[in-house]
């Protein structure tokens, strides 16, 4: 019998919904398959359209360009939701639509 991956629950303050998303999923991706109309251009790192607030929680990035996401970025608490895999529950608020 297959394991159900664990599933954590993220709260996007931006569309007032919570969602869950696989543990091996990215937070933007979880979104879209949610129907949420989630601000993206590339979803593959290196545009920053998706770019949020992690606002609770921690999550896990993946390979990413640095101009999408610059260190003084991630130590002010922002990610980007297409590289962003969550460890637990999270809250996150998308910042703009296109913008950093």
């Amino acid at each position: 019998m297959p394991r159900n991956p664990k599933k954590h629950q993220v709260s996007i303050t931006n569309a007032n919904q919570v969602i869950n998303c696989d543990a091996n999923q990215s937070i933007l991706h979880a979104a879209i398959l949610a129907g949420i109309d989630y601000p993206y251009v590339c979803a593959t790192g290196n545009c920053g359209t998706c770019v949020c607030l992690l606002e609770a929680g921690k999550v896990s990035m993946l390979a990413h360009g640095d101009a999408a996401l610059t260190q003084e970025q991630v130590k002010a608490g922002k990610t980007l939701a297409c590289r962003a895999i969550p460890r637990g529950d999270v809250t996150i608020k998308w910042l703009s639509r296109g913008g950093k």
